[in-house]
């Protein structure tokens, strides 16, 4: 026998963002809750709207599942004496177990006869049970910012105004400061506002339809997905696809009604980038594009209310934009009035960090660190750069970006076009923000590109010598972002350039802003970076021993280091890998830990010595020849061959001669095929079966 659970939390209107999380964590408290109460149940639902969190559990067993458990003791011959009779041990156990010593029980085990509880737990009535459950999977909830309310000490993302919680048809009760749990629920806050008597789940799943609310978030984002694609057609054009603000308004709204709206077309002169913002972030609008993707003065907006009017909706709404499009229009034509060079000049009353200066003293590191970037990798573009790191930053104190930060770089790269710089320029001052998170496009530019990892690597290099690092909780500056987004450019470009030495010069430019010696800042960011590519290499499913080999001495260029990997990828699937290791380890594992010695021809005593001397040479060349053109496949195929002249080697002689002079130009000649080795990654952290 069972029932459906339902527990609604309702509260004032919490962020949307906030419940898309809680809803995992409500089901997973759930079947926390009612597996360690050994309660069988059917599924696990969670829905949210802004002013609820509604848990359903279908099929809830009306009774505990009994349960049996053997807890094994010590071994009989010590829990019992010779005589039969217990042993303070035996005692000691049968009493932590809550039950008498006769009732110890003996099994038969491998390792001899043990004593064991066999203990019985009895079943209780889930009724009984959820009055406890139900209270700790509302207080156990998190959420990113949490508050108290009145003089309670209860804490929740907004003030919690009732809770239903109903068992079949009879209510689950429990009191959390005050806040009694029953069977009345409030709907829709205007068209609705209830309260409501609720019999049972399935009268609560009907009557929360007849209150004007839309419970299931799929079901309500459907809704708005379908009526703004209708919406935009029937006006003649097609939505923007976005479905970030989809997924935010699913849970802005109870009972989603589309209403489209107009502004005039003088404002479709402001930049592209300017409407869409001025409509997305602050009015949550969706905009609408012609069939060249041209923006149309219409705009769809999700209200949360059904009115007798749309228009009147429509209206109020268009008031508030074209406050908005308004001052959009007056700050793009008062920022147009000063030049990006005569604002950057404003930089320098802009503080980046405290102890790492102004933005203007930022800017001047970075384009330094740029510049010397670009002479390496595109010394063509060295003008580009250094012009793009000029500018790019210029934006920041334009009245625009103040008022709409998304719009840092884009109004950059709109004010340089006006100015007449040239479109790669233009391009890279908006590019110089990519990417801007996990997938996001790398920039097409090289003025970007460069002035991108040069601005980003400023930043991490500053924080680490400064004592700013990230932590298993807090990364402020976002510094595990900036090292991914370095490596994804310098990847994307393939870029061959060291990673360490691009740090030990930007740490130079840091001179007098850090308080730590770059000797000793230089380790920790390494170690960082070669972290993060680890991770990355990781997550594309390389494994994990064989990103170890490669990182270990070769993670510096992450560019020859992907290279590197594939190689030695493709190598290990090959018949005979798992051999050529344990040949190899035979090597590394006689060769002593620091050991130094030059190879000696005239001291080799056997043909095999001479044997592995010349492969050793003869293959260290070919080799040689395929890592300047940086074939690493070809190496690894090539140093293949020692194989066979190291076992003959080991087979033949006895490295740990008695003369140490014999022993000692072994060691060399074997020290030489590790060389060889090394040079593609270090084999002795591969595993092998």
């Amino acid at each position: 026998m069972s029932q459906d659970l339902i527990l609604e939390i309702g509260t004032e209107e919490i962020p949307a963002s906030y419940l898309p999380p809680a809803l995992e964590q409500i089901k997973i408290l759930a079947e926390k809750e009612l597996g360690a109460q050994r309660i069988p149940f059917g599924k696990i639902h969670a829905y949210a709207t802004p002013r609820r969190i509604v848990l359903h559990v279908t099929d809830v067993a009306l009774a505990q599942e009994t349960s049996v458990k053997e807890v094994m003791g010590p071994a009989k011959s010590v829990a019992f004496d010779d005589k039969g009779k217990p042993t303070k041990a035996g005692e000691g156990f049968a009493k932590g177990q809550g039950i008498a010593v006769k009732d110890l029980k003996l099994v038969s085990t491998p390792k001899g006869e043990y004593v064991a509880a066999v203990k019985s737990e009895a079943s209780s009535p889930t009724a009984k049970i959820l009055p406890a459950i139900m209270p700790r999977i509302i207080t156990t909830l998190h959420f990113p910012k949490m508050q108290r309310w009145g003089y309670m000490s209860l804490r929740f993302p907004r003030p919690i105004r009732w809770i239903l919680c109903l068992f079949g048809s009879d209510v689950v009760p429990f009191e959390l400061e005050g806040i009694k749990s029953g069977r009345l629920m409030r709907g829709h806050r205007f068209m609705a506002p209830g309260p409501f008597e609720i019999k049972d789940v399935k009268d609560y799943f009907r009557q929360i339809k007849k209150a004007k609310v839309v419970l299931d978030q799929d079901e309500r984002r459907a809704i708005i997905e379908e009526g703004v694609m209708k919406a935009a057609e029937k006006v003649g054009g097609k939505p923007i696809k976005d479905q970030s603000l989809i997924d935010e308004v699913t849970y802005l709204v109870e009972y989603p009604v589309i209403v489209t709206g107009t502004f005039e077309d003088r404002y479709l002169s402001l930049p592209r980038e300017v409407l869409i913002t001025s409509m997305r972030s602050h009015q949550r609008y969706f905009t609408v594009v012609d069939s060249r993707k041209k923006l149309m003065h219409y705009f769809i907006t999700i209200s949360n209310n059904v009115t007798r009017d749309k228009s009147v909706v429509a209206m109020g709404n268009e008031r508030v934009l074209r406050a908005r499009l308004e001052d959009g229009m007056f700050f793009f034509h008062e920022d147009s009035k000063i030049p990006l060079k005569t604002r950057v000049e404003e930089l320098k009353d802009v503080v980046f960090q405290e102890k790492l200066g102004t933005s203007w003293e930022k800017m001047e590191r970075f384009s330094s660190l740029g510049a010397y970037l670009a002479k390496k990798v595109d010394p063509d573009s060295l003008k580009e750069v250094k012009r793009v790191a000029f500018l790019c930053k210029g934006d920041l104190v334009t009245q625009m970006v103040g008022e709409f930060a998304d719009l840092q770089g884009v109004m950059g790269r709109e004010y340089a076009l006006l100015e007449g710089e040239d479109k790669p320029v233009a391009d890279g001052i908006l590019e110089h923000y990519y990417p801007r998170y996990s997938g996001d496009r790398t920039p097409s530019t090289v003025g970007g590109a460069a002035v991108s990892i040069a601005d980003r690597l400023d930043t991490v290099c500053g924080c680490f010598g400064i004592g700013i690092s990230p932590t298993g909780t807090a990364d402020p500056y976002g510094l595990r972002r900036h090292a991914l987004a370095i490596i994804a450019i310098l990847m994307d470009r393939e870029w061959r350039v060291s990673l360490s030495d691009l740090m030990a010069q930007s740490l130079k430019l840091l001179k007098g802003k850090i308080d730590k010696a770059p000797k000793d800042v230089l380790p920790l960011l390494e170690e960082f970076f070669k972290g993060r590519l680890h991770n990355l290499f990781t997550g594309r499913g390389y494994r994990h021993d064989l990103v170890s080999a490669v990182l270990a001495d070769h993670w510096t260029n992450p560019v020859d280091a992907a290279a590197r990997l594939e190689a030695l990828t493709s190598f290990s699937k090959k018949a005979g890998f798992g051999d050529l290791m344990l040949s190899f380890k035979r090597v590394m594992n006689i060769i002593p830990d620091g050991f130094t010695g030059k190879v000696d021809r005239k001291k080799a005593q056997e043909t095999v010595e001479k044997g592995l001397i010349d492969s050793t040479v003869s293959l260290g060349k070919d080799a040689a020849a395929m890592l300047e053109k940086g074939d690493y496949l070809k190496v690894l195929n090539i140093l293949s061959g020692m194989k066979k002249p190291v076992d003959v080697f080991f087979d033949g002689v006895m490295v740990m001669d008695k003369d140490t002079a014999v022993k000692n130009n072994r060691l060399a000649i074997l020290g030489t095929v590790s060389d060889l080795f090394a040079q593609v990654a270090d084999f002795r952290k591969i595993v092998t079966d």
